[in-house]
């Protein structure tokens, strides 16, 4: 079938209309904006082809309906785009364009090739999806039948040898353009080599640029492939889980041969459950979020919720997702009808017989917590930014109680008439376990009314004496729940096989949280610290290890055969001996290596700021903000590290007019980084503790870093208070080695977002005047990738600056 169509793209007091036949442009105009009433004739001409645009309404609202008649056939490609890529993160037409190569300007007949284009792509794309999928996008098509050939496959045939070793790969990759030889790199793969042939755990510090993540997937695929056992690579986040998997991993494989069977897994409830699908699937849904969200759900090899990114974007979408994910206590097992379809358990099913498996470091804090039964045993074992490795792990090896956790398992067995309870209200038994429901209920309401009034503090360490009054109220919470567990318990013996799963799932979880109320209300156990805090959320409880090197001393370490914990910092000057110390790696055996950044400094430069107050000075906030502003003279784009949301606050509350964004007051993390990529500079951006590790601004993104504060651990911390006192208690020394040690470690990381490139230039300033006070200063001072100069008046400043970039 011949297809013809219009794309037309908006501009500022013009219209891009480009005509499209067989694949071909035949005609492209540019027109005066309708209202304008410009050559009727051309527009009318066009008018009875089906008409594109990237965003209809915009478009759709001023060409002139005397023109285009409403009933004209409409494409639009953002929705479109959606259907057939739903795990795009951005559906904006420069997005898509970069994506996919497409030549695009600022004049709108650019802009409407570039839309005609992106149709025609995703037209052939489309035609690769299941059939399901493919009536589904044809419901925002003129026909069917526009879909068009799937792509021929690219894909390689034949069997490539597998190098010999670390060596020969990097020659290999090298000579075929696919990797630049990098000394350091290479250094450090013979390392990792040398590692998992010998056995034992080594720290590698890289610094930016090194490349990393090639240098230890290299000598870990030519290991698995040269012999049996199994691997795991632990980044620290579901992003980064993503680039290796996606990216770095294919790449390898196909060069280096060895087909080692992989895998990556996330969380269970980054996965979809096939059930709440269904039951999602049936409600009034706004049909931009119901088209990708059945098309994604026909084509979906892993059911991973990432995928649906483009969702993300819109409230609607957010909503939906919110009901999507599989969480335990809606599962109902083996009873559940979609079971032999599930994403979460065909993952990690798939994980457990895979000899390469992707986590994070949650994932692999929680496979540690629940004795190694969601990854099984494995033989070696990669932790990337493993500097945040302690922090993850104590996260998985604490127990935490919200308001809202017993709510939301209660109201899975009653909620309107969608609960377990409400459901099967003439089952044996289902009126005791009403009647339990309302007693746990009330007991749920009671507990936290007195603990909320009792742990009055923001936040602290609690003890026998502290809970003693919430005592009774969390004995009378903990019985309800049990007795509510018994009574579910009952009642799924009378219930067909899927219900009955899913009561018990349920049941079990609300004992696991009688419990757990039990246990955080005898805060007795000494290697543990019990403490609360309070959020916008209300008040949590929570019981923390306040050392876990001992867990992974004994149960972590000791079962891999070869260990590679690696990051950009892994040291204060101390060769790893403070990280090796709270991982509970035994220092006679964990080697330790470092190689600097390839990058060449000679295009930054560092100031000390030692005109400003102390920063625990009132004055502070104002004097660091005035020399925000004056920074800005210089029009770049700036980020403002700070340590605390009170300090941010207090500053941006100064800065006026000036060009900001501020982190929660604007966006968090990624919208935010979105955003202030787009502003033209100057701007300033006012982040917390996100931002200062993970973020990517290379080049003129970020070409002004402050630190505002030096990175202490907060000492009224109820963890870092315990393991102060844990220090003191056998003679040791918590500012050196504690305090000193994670505060280097976190300006290392945060100045780590100035230079991502080769080419990147910059300035960091750091605003805290201890550092030329106090004799530490010279330790973080040594820690800077370049020397730092003083500055003792604020008018050199923006001189310093303007020469830098000029």
């Amino acid at each position: 079938m011949t297809i013809e169509f219009v794309a037309l793209a908006l501009g500022a007091d013009a219209l891009g209309a480009v005509r499209f036949s067989c694949g071909q442009v035949v005609e492209s105009l540019v027109l005066p904006i309708p209202g304008q009433r410009g050559p009727v004739e051309a527009l009318r001409g066009i008018a009875g082809l089906p008409l594109v645009a990237h965003g209809l309404a915009p478009t759709r609202t001023l060409l002139d309906p005397a023109l285009v008649p409403a009933a004209s056939r409409w494409v639009d490609t953002q929705v479109l785009a959606a259907a057939v890529w739903p795990g795009a993160p951005d559906l904006t037409l420069p997005a898509l364009s970069r994506r996919f190569g497409l030549p695009l300007n600022d004049d709108p007949a650019s802009q409407a090739k570039a839309t005609g284009l992106l149709l025609l792509r995703a037209l052939a794309a489309a035609a690769a999806l299941p059939l399901v999928a493919q009536a589904l996008v044809a419901e925002v098509l003129p026909d069917a039948t526009w879909i068009g050939p799937p792509p021929v496959s690219s894909s390689r045939t034949g069997v490539v040898p597998v190098p010999r070793g670390v060596d020969e790969a990097f020659a290999a990759l090298t000579n075929s353009g696919l990797l630049a030889r990098r000394e350091g790199q290479l250094a450090y793969a013979r390392a990792v080599a040398e590692t998992f042939a010998e056995g034992g755990i080594r720290l590698l510090e890289a610094g930016p640029g090194t490349g990393k993540t090639i240098g230890y997937l290299i000598p870990l695929l030519l290991t698995l492939a040269r012999q049996q056992g199994r691997a795991v690579i632990a980044t620290r986040t579901r992003a980064l889980q993503e680039q290796l998997w996606r990216r770095d991993l294919p790449s390898l494989r196909d060069s280096l041969g060895g087909n080692v069977p992989g895998a990556l897994l996330k969380g269970r409830e980054n996965y979809l459950c096939r059930r709440r699908f269904e039951e999602v699937r049936r409600q009034l849904i706004p049909r931009e979020v119901l088209v990708p969200l059945l098309a994604w759900a026909a084509q979906t090899e892993t059911g991973d919720l990432d995928e649906l990114a483009a969702l993300r974007t819109s409230q609607a979408g957010q909503e939906v997702l919110r009901h999507l994910p599989d969480i335990p206590y809606r599962c109902g097992v083996w009873a559940c009808p979609f079971w032999d379809r599930c994403p979460s358990r065909l993952a990690r099913d798939k994980a457990r017989v895979a000899r390469l498996v992707v986590v994070n470091h949650a994932l692999l804090g929680a496979d540690l917590a629940s004795g190694g039964t969601i990854l099984g045993p494995y033989d070696f074992l990669v932790v990337d930014e493993a500097h945040a490795l302690p922090e993850a792990m104590r996260d998985a090896l604490s127990a935490t109680l919200s308001p809202a956790v017993i709510p939301r398992l209660l109201g899975e067995l009653r909620r309107g008439s969608g609960g377990i309870l409400s459901r099967l209200a003439d089952a044996a038994g289902a009126a005791a376990a009403v009647e339990a429901w309302d007693r746990a209920v009330a007991a749920h309401r009671a507990f936290w009314a007195t603990a909320t009034a009792t742990l009055s503090r923001e936040t602290g360490r609690y003890g026998s004496p502290d809970i003693a009054p919430v005592a009774p109220a969390g004995a009378i919470l903990s019985d309800a729940l049990a007795g509510l567990a018994d009574a579910v318990a009952q009642i799924a013996q009378n219930l067909p096989d899927e219900d009955a799963s899913r009561a018990r799932s349920v049941g079990s979880d609300v004992r696991r949280l009688a419990d757990l109320v039990s246990y955080l209300l005898r805060p007795a156990a000494e290697e543990t610290v019990f403490w609360y805090a309070r959020d916008p959320y209300g008040l949590t409880l929570a019981a923390s290890p306040v050392d876990v090197g001992e867990t992974l001393g004994a149960a972590l370490w000791p079962s891999v055969t070869g260990g590679i914990l690696t990051s950009a910092t892994l040291s204060v000057g101390d060769a790893g001996a403070a990280l090796t110390r709270e991982l509970g790696l035994d220092p006679a055996t964990t080697r330790f290596a470092t190689w600097p950044s390839p990058f060449p400094y000679d295009r930054v430069q560092a100031f000390v700021l030692r005109y400003l107050p102390h920063p625990d000075d009132p004055q502070c906030p104002e004097a660091v903000a005035a020399t925000l502003r004056q920074i800005l003279q210089v029009p770049r784009r700036a980020l403002a590290l700070f340590t605390s949301r009170r300090a941010l606050a207090a500053t941006a509350a100064h800065l006026g007019g000036t060009p900001h964004l501020v982190q929660g007051r604007d966006g968090e993390r990624e919208q935010l980084l979105d955003r202030f990529r787009n502003h033209a500079p100057p701007v300033i951006l006012l982040g917390l503790h996100t931002l200062w590790e993970g973020i990517d601004l290379p080049g003129e993104e970020l070409e002004l870093l402050v630190v505002v504060r030096l990175p202490f651990p907060v000492p009224t911390d109820p963890v870092t208070e315990a393991q102060t006192e844990r220090i003191l208690g056998r003679g040791g020394n918590p500012f050196q080695e504690l305090f000193l040690p994670r505060a280097v470690l976190r300006l290392r990381q945060g100045v780590g977002r100035l230079v991502r490139t080769p080419t990147d230039r910059g300035a960091l300033l750091l605003a805290d005047p201890r550092l030329a006070t106090h004799g530490y200063g010279e330790t973080f001072l040594r820690a800077l990738p370049v020397p730092a100069r003083w500055v003792d008046d604020p008018d050199q400043l923006p001189v310093a600056l303007a020469r830098l970039f000029r």
